[in-house]
C-alpha cells in the first residue's frame, strides 16, 4: 500500500503506472492499427485488388477528361467535380462522388458508393466501392476507423482524445522517471558515497546511460524493464509527436488553444485560413464539391480537356517565380459557382502531400490565375501543425525516402505495443513482489 506524503518521483511513478494501465488496451489497439496504416495505400490495393488493379497494356491511357466523361455518363444523377491528374501504371482511375452537405444534401440523391473505378485504357466502368460496407475490400478503411474512433464515432474520438492527452503528459513523466536518482547534496553524505578509491560518484549522464541500453543476457523482468526504458527514450520525440497530434485529431478544444499559445497556430475560421481552404485539407478536392454544370465543358479558355495541362503549366510558372519546383500534382476540381478550376500540388518546400500542400486557382473563362497558395509560406504555427499531422500520417517524402519513413512509422507503432505490454508486465510483477513482501510481514 502506498504511504503518503509522496516524493515528486514517487508521485510521478504512481501517475505513470496507473494511467499507463488505464491506457494500455487503447494504445495496443492504436499501435497495431497504426503499424498497418503506415502502409495503408499498399495494403488497400491488396484487399481491393479486383477494383484497383488492371492488366498492363502497351499503349497510353485515355485522357483523364475522357474517363471523367464516362463516369458522368454512367452515373448522371451524381456529381463528380474532382479528377485525378494522372493514372498510375497497372492501376484503375478512381473518381470520387461529391459529398453534399446542408441543404444540398436534401435536394440531391445520396450515392450508395463513394468511389468509381474506371479502366484507363477503355473507359469501361470496372465497379464502385461503398467504403462504409463491411467487406473484404474495405478492410483498411475499417482499420483506419478502428484507429481513429474505435468504430464508435464521436464517442470513440472523445475517448481516444482523452487517452492521447494523458499519453502526451505521460511522455514527459516517463522521460523524467528514466533519470537516475538525484545526488545527495550534503557534503558529509557525499563523502560517504565516494568509492573506496576516493573517486566521486559518476556524473549524471554516465548514470543515465544504462537507461538507454538493453541487456541481452538477463532475466525476463530485467529485459522487459530495459525494453520499456530504452524504447521510450530512443523514440521519445516521435512518440510525443504521435501522442500530441492525436490530441489535435480528436480533442481540438484542447489542442488548438495550446498550439495558439505555444506556436501561434492561426484559428481555422480566420480570414487567412478561409482563403487558403483549397490547400488546407487533403479531402477538399474530393469532399467539398459543388455541382457540375455545363461550363466545365464550355467554350471557356480553360475547359475540362485542357484543364490539367493548363493549370500544371501555370503552377510551374508560379513555382519558378518563387524559387521552388513542383514535385507532384495531387488533384484538380471544378468550382461551378465561381467558374474556376483549382489544382493542388506539392513543391520541394512543402510539408507533405496533404494539409501542407500548395494550390492554384484559375478563372475558366479568361484563364487568369486568381490566386496561388504555397504551403511552405504558411505561418510558423500552421507549419508546426502541418508537421505534426504529416509525421503522424506518414505523408512524407517520395520514392525510397517515403518507403523508409513508412517502415520507421510501422516500427514506431510496434514500439507503442511493446511499451504498453512491458508496462503491464512490470506492474504485474511489481504487484506480485509487493504482495509477497506484505505476506512476509504478517
Amino acid at each position: 500500500m502506498t504511504s503518503f506524503p509522496l516524493t515528486l518521483r514517487q508521485s510521478c511513478l504512481w501517475i505513470h503506472r496507473y494511467t499507463g494501465l488505464a491506457m494500455a488496451a487503447f494504445l495496443i489497439i492504436a499501435g497495431i492499427t497504426g503499424t498497418l496504416l503506415a502502409f495503408h495505400d499498399e495494403l488497400d490495393d491488396v484487399f481491393n485488388h479486383r477494383l484497383a488493379s488492371i492488366e498492363a497494356q502497351h499503349k497510353p491511357p485515355l485522357p483523364i477528361a475522357t474517363l471523367h466523361d464516362a463516369v458522368i455518363s454512367a452515373y448522371p444523377q451524381y456529381q463528380f467535380s474532382s479528377m485525378p491528374t494522372s493514372v498510375e501504371p497497372n492501376k484503375s482511375a478512381v473518381f470520387s462522388v461529391d459529398r453534399t452537405r446542408g441543404q444540398a444534401a436534401d435536394n440531391s440523391p445520396n450515392a450508395p458508393f463513394q468511389e468509381v473505378y474506371v479502366d484507363p485504357f477503355t473507359s469501361e466502368i470496372i465497379g464502385t466501392r461503398d467504403k462504409e460496407e463491411w467487406a473484404w475490400r474495405n478492410t483498411m478503411y475499417k482499420v483506419f476507423w478502428l484507429h481513429r474512433d474505435l468504430l464508435l464515432g464521436d464517442i470513440g474520438k472523445l475517448i481516444l482524445g482523452i487517452v492521447s492527452l494523458i499519453w502526451t503528459i505521460n511522455c514527459f513523466i516517463g522521460f523524467y522517471l528514466t533519470f537516475p536518482r538525484a545526488v545527495i547534496t550534503n557534503k558529509s553524505q557525499q563523502a560517504a558515497l565516494r568509492k573506496p578509491s576516493g573517486k566521486p560518484r559518476a556524473s549524471f549522464f554516465k548514470r543515465w546511460l544504462p537507461a538507454w541500453k538493453i541487456r541481452r543476457k538477463t532475466n525476463a523482468f530485467k529485459l522487459n524493464y530495459d525494453l520499456h526504458h530504452a524504447f521510450g527514450l530512443w523514440l521519445w520525440l516521435m512518440l510525443f509527436v504521435i501522442a500530441w497530434s492525436s490530441v489535435g485529431f480528436n480533442l481540438k478544444s484542447v489542442y488548438q488553444p495550446v498550439m495558439q499559445a505555444m506556436v501561434g497556430l492561426e484559428g481555422r475560421e480566420s480570414k487567412g485560413d478561409k482563403q487558403k481552404k483549397p490547400a488546407m485539407n487533403t479531402e477538399s478536392i474530393n469532399d467539398e464539391a459543388t455541382t457540375i454544370g455545363t461550363n466545365m465543358n464550355s467554350t471557356n479558355k480553360v475547359d475540362k480537356a485542357n484543364s490539367i495541362a493548363y493549370l500544371s503549366r501555370e503552377a510551374e510558372i508560379a513555382a519558378q517565380k518563387n524559387g521552388v519546383n513542383v514535385q507532384q500534382l495531387l488533384g484538380i476540381r471544378w468550382v461551378e459557382e465561381d467558374n474556376q478550376w483549382q489544382m493542388r500540388f506539392k513543391t520541394n518546400q512543402d510539408i507533405g502531400k496533404k494539409g501542407g500542400a500548395s494550390s492554384i486557382t484559375v478563372d475558366a473563362q479568361s484563364g487568369r490565375v486568381a490566386r496561388v497558395n504555397f504551403g511552405y509560406q504558411s505561418s510558423f504555427g500552421n507549419q508546426a501543425d502541418q508537421w505534426m499531422a504529416t509525421l503522424h500520417m506518414g505523408h512524407i517524402g517520395h520514392g525510397i525516402g517515403h518507403l523508409l519513413y513508412q517502415m520507421f512509422l510501422a516500427l514506431t507503432g510496434l514500439a507503442v505495443v511493446v511499451l504498453s505490454g512491458t508496462g503491464v508486465y512490470l506492474w504485474v510483477k511489481g504487484r506480485q513482489s509487493r504482495l509477497k513482501a506484505a505476506q512476509k510481514l504478517k
